[in-house]
């Protein structure tokens, strides 16, 4: 049995890692994808519920080389679909949908490939079965999914039913914000671990102490685990999923954790704060307006171990982006700790770099991420 997560690019490795954490699989990275071998097929619904870092997990059918004529795609995937067996996953009373994403640069749209991707599953059937296989765009027993990175297709079974990335508290946002996914993976990149004290200065709505606070004591998924693709699953019509749910949440046992949580704007602590209590973790985090250059006295010397975050950006107003980083690094260095860390994400990390060593900080590791086409650079500064 073959599966795949997909992931943002740059972030592959700690899809691995979560992986290994949560069903015990090893892995081979690709871009974008993790490919691993679970146990069983409930362990690719435990890892769709608890993931963090992952937008979707599919039991997989074929790993493809393709070209970049569509027509040329369509007959290798055609190929592909003829040699799979559906009958453990559909009969005469189940329906399907096709979904695609591609991230390439061919002149076709995701909805071409479904439709056609479609067709075949359907042929596939009436040429084994005799019968043509139902279709249910809103409300499919199954989801047959179809991704394509480069030269690369994957065709399987979507085991989530909604892109993971997205998340639900994510009720008062900025258009500066990033995807939980990225929060989550900057903060493992960081060896972010949940005995360690975590601030991040520059909260806006909460996302990266949000993220902290279910690695330690939730799951991202807890509200929508009635929405998962799985559920509908032929393979699980026997699966007593309240049993199921119930015993991955009671391992989240109430860790006791410190997460701080502070911006010199109060709308955006305010927008933090809701979002931390639609997320259910409004209790493991500290919130507070707190201008940068009171942070020293706010907080005790050397009593952060890391702190995370994505710092305010502007092109148009250097002087007083500066003034900001230097604010922040000065009193980072009062009150991290001797092994402390330091990770931020950001559009561009140059100015970040300048105050950072102006303030005695050295890189320990720098990374690139993408967030769909937004490319964005992560630095982890240590003392």
């Amino acid at each position: 049995m073959k599966a795949i997560a997909i992931t943002h690019k740059g972030t592959e490795d700690i899809a691995a890692l979560e992986i290994k954490e949560l069903v015990k699989a090893s892995s081979k990275i690709s871009e974008t994808v993790v490919l691993f071998e679970p146990k069983n097929m409930i362990d690719l619904c435990k890892l769709a519920y608890k993931a963090q870092s992952i937008s979707r997990v599919v039991y997989l059918f074929d790993e493809l080389k393709i070209q970049a004529d569509f027509n040329k795609i369509l007959k290798t995937i055609e190929t592909a679909i003829k040699k799979i067996s559906f009958d453990k996953w559909l009969g005469k009373d189940k329906s399907f949908k096709v979904l695609c994403r591609h991230l390439t640069n061919n002149n076709f749209s995701s909805q071409d490939m479904e439709k056609e991707a479609g067709a075949f599953i359907i042929e596939n059937i009436k040429q084994k079965k005799a019968y043509e296989q139902k279709v249910d765009l809103e409300n499919p027993d199954l989801i047959f999914y179809v991704y394509i990175f480069g030269e690369r297709c994957y065709l399987g079974i979507d085991f989530c039913g909604f892109d993971l990335s997205k998340r639900d508290y994510k009720v008062f946002s900025s258009a500066s914000d990033i995807k939980g996914t990225i929060a989550y993976s900057l903060l493992r990149i960081a060896r972010y671990e949940k005995q360690k004290k975590l601030l991040d200065p520059f909260c806006s709505s909460g996302v990266i102490p949000i993220e902290a606070a279910l690695y330690s004591n939730g799951s991202v998924n807890y509200y929508r685990k009635d929405n998962f693709a799985f559920l509908k699953l032929k393979p699980f019509e026997k699966e007593n999923f309240d049993n199921f749910f119930n015993k991955l949440n009671k391992q989240d046992t109430k860790n006791k954790i410190f997460i701080a949580a502070s911006d010199q704007q109060l709308y955006h602590v305010r927008s933090a704060k809701k979002n931390a209590k639609i997320a259910g973790a409004n209790k493991d985090i500290e919130f507070s307006r707190i201008d940068l250059e009171w942070l020293d006295t706010k907080f005790n010397k050397n009593e952060i171990d890391l702190i995370a975050a994505k710092p305010l950006f502007s092109k148009y107003d250097v002087q007083k982006i500066k003034k900001t980083y230097d604010e922040f690094f000065y009193a980072a260095k009062y009150i991290l700790s001797e092994k402390g860390k330091i990770a931020l994400i950001s559009i561009s990390m140059d100015l970040l770099k300048e105050s950072a060593e102006k303030h005695g900080f050295k890189i320990a590791e720098e990374r690139i991420v993408w967030q769909g086409q937004q490319k964005l650079e992560i630095t982890v500064f240590k003392n």
